[in-house]
């Protein structure tokens, strides 16, 4: 009897100190956006191209568990930035923000995460719309030139001249390695007038055109000949070149057959 009598008193005692645990309903740590000084960026705010604006994101630890924080990331459009070790029970990350116009977007997005000793987890994020005003495209001229093995003007555009076939009569002109090559119709070229047409343009040959093996029109048996020929280039890092090409001039000498191709590019 004395040993059911300790038993039933274990239980009741357990009983007793399980029903005195408290249960957090919110044991993740805080996390909040701060935007109280000039420029900072806050959500649903209207950004410019290549202007900085600072943010900054203040983490604690939750206010009843108090476990110290452990981890703290900040992902741009999903992309990470930042993925730091922390500790202690509270930190603030601060950073500049500026967006460079490469293609056409409408919105961005900050995320930042925290994550505390216990595995608890919290985000907030800047949603941000992108202010893109049009700017206007200023073409500038160029010479691409050959002599033999001496080849100048091309590797701005990602182009290399391969050779003049057949029978030495065009000059062949073909992408560089990660260079993509399009062939577009004469009239783009007073079509594309601003930087914002000049990125819906890019993208929308990306998405409907094939790409071209080469460049194949310039005569290097002709003195002088006239085009309206317009191609375009996107380099590996993204930047596209809309080129005019306009005139070439092609004679004899020496060393071999001398060309320059010249026209603008914007």
């Amino acid at each position: 009897m004395k040993k059911l009598a300790l038993a039933l008193v274990c239980f009741a005692s357990v009983a007793f100190m399980a029903s005195c645990v408290k249960t957090v309903e919110h044991p993740e740590p805080s996390i909040m956006v701060y935007a109280g000084g000039d420029n900072y960026l806050y959500d649903g705010m209207q950004v410019d191209v290549n202007v900085e604006y600072p943010f900054c994101f203040k983490v604690a630890s939750n206010t009843e568990t108090a476990k110290d924080l452990a981890n703290f990331k900040v992902y741009i459009d999903d992309e990470i930035q930042v993925d730091s070790t922390i500790s202690g029970k509270e930190f603030e990350f601060s950073g500049i923000f500026s967006y460079e116009l490469r293609e056409v977007i409408d919105e961005t997005v900050i995320k930042a995460v925290v994550t505390d000793v216990d595995g608890k987890v919290n985000t907030a994020t800047i949603n941000l719309t992108v202010n893109q005003p049009a700017l206007p495209l200023i073409g500038t001229t160029f010479t691409w030139y050959r002599l033999g093995n001496t080849i100048t003007g091309l590797d701005e555009f990602g182009l290399s001249w391969k050779g003049n076939y057949p029978k030495d009569t065009y000059a062949k002109l073909v992408p560089q390695d990660g260079v993509k090559l399009f062939i577009f119709e004469a009239e783009d070229w007073d079509r594309v007038t601003t930087d914002l047409e000049k990125a819906a343009f890019f993208n929308n040959a990306v998405e409907t055109l094939h790409t071209a093996d080469e460049y194949f029109e310039v005569n290097v048996t002709q003195m002088d000949m006239t085009y309206d020929d317009v191609i375009g280039t996107i380099m590996p890092d993204g930047t596209c070149h809309l080129i005019h090409v306009t005139q070439s001039h092609s004679q004899y000498i020496p060393q071999g057959t001398e060309t320059t191709i010249t026209g603008e590019a914007k």
